[in-house]
């Protein structure tokens, strides 16, 4: 039976990682500061901060294999201690144990912006705000770390799910204010990709190892209803609705807007590259469809 530490086990992707690992007969240690009525009884509940190391030392005894998905995603002062020290002292008494393989979750962000139309995990990172600079910072402890162990950074894309709808906020209010955006960004990517999707890929390079320090991101970009125009118009389709945009102004015109207010940035015409982590064998259960088909069920019961 593998032993399995997580940090952010209640965050959108490390509760899906837990109770994979729980449904496969794993032992599942979490590090959390919430109560432990919020976890299952068969999940070893560790009641500590990232930046409190015998809470860490308590979590990392005797594991096989740690997922790292603890992030301040909110709130600016704490980025640094959480995402940067955090990290940092995970590492530390990582390195101690005998585990074979360390995940961190990152985020595609870290790339900062770009004038590219297509990107891959061999583009310089320049990250704008204290949230991308913090991951970045924290992704560049990871690679550092001489790790005995296989390491994996995943950087998704806009990550979504049933409570976290992101862009499908806009077919789901579906105000003039939301229509209006439509119209405007239709043609621009929505960079989603499922919760699941993302746990799935952590837990595949648990099963499938890839010796030394690998980078992937995680994304559908290259599926073509993966556009503004393109979620809205099929969530109203899957959820019956005859609501449907007919009318999108081209991709230039957000852009030229976006670069005289704001400069360069990952939206517009930028897509992200999955060719990496496919090339290792990794196949996206959700493209497009279905995961909207999945959050409208989720979200009609």
């Amino acid at each position: 039976m593998l032993t399995v530490a997580i940090t952010g086990a209640r965050g959108m992707i490390g509760s899906i990682i837990a109770e994979k690992l729980v449904n496969a007969g794993c032992y599942v240690k979490v590090l959390t500061r919430s109560d432990l009525k919020d976890f299952p009884k068969n999940i070893k509940v560790i009641r500590s901060s990232i930046n409190n190391e015998d809470g860490l030392q308590s979590l990392l005894d005797g594991v096989d294999a740690v997922f790292h998905c603890a992030a301040e995603l909110r709130e600016e002062s704490n980025m640094y201690d959480t995402n940067v020290e955090g990290t940092r002292k995970l590492l530390k008494i990582a390195s101690t144990t005998n585990a074979s393989y360390f995940c961190y979750l990152s985020s595609v962000g870290v790339i900062g912006p770009t004038s590219a139309k297509y990107v891959t995990e061999d583009f310089d990172c320049h990250p704008n705000n204290v949230y991308e600079k913090t991951k970045y910072e924290s992704e560049l402890l990871v690679k550092n770390a001489n790790l005995d162990m296989n390491v994996c950074i995943l950087r998704p894309t806009n990550v979504i799910s049933s409570t976290r709808v992101g862009v499908l906020s806009l077919p789901i209010k579906n105000g003039w204010k939301e229509k209006f955006k439509v119209y405007l960004k239709g043609k621009e990517s929505a960079h989603i990709i499922y919760a699941d999707d993302v746990a799935n890929s952590a837990l595949f390079f648990l099963k499938n190892k890839v010796h030394g320090v690998n980078t992937y991101i995680v994304s559908i970009d290259d599926d073509k209803d993966n556009t503004i125009e393109g979620i809205y118009n099929l969530y109203q389709s899957l959820c019956n609705k005859k609501d449907r945009v007919r009318f999108v102004f081209p991709n230039y015109v957000p852009n030229i807007l976006r670069k005289i207010y704001k400069g360069n940035s990952l939206h517009g015409r930028v897509r992200f590259s999955s060719e990496k982590i496919k090339k290792e064998g990794f196949e996206f259960k959700f493209g497009v469809i279905n995961c909207l088909n999945e959050i409208c069920k989720q979200r009609c019961k």
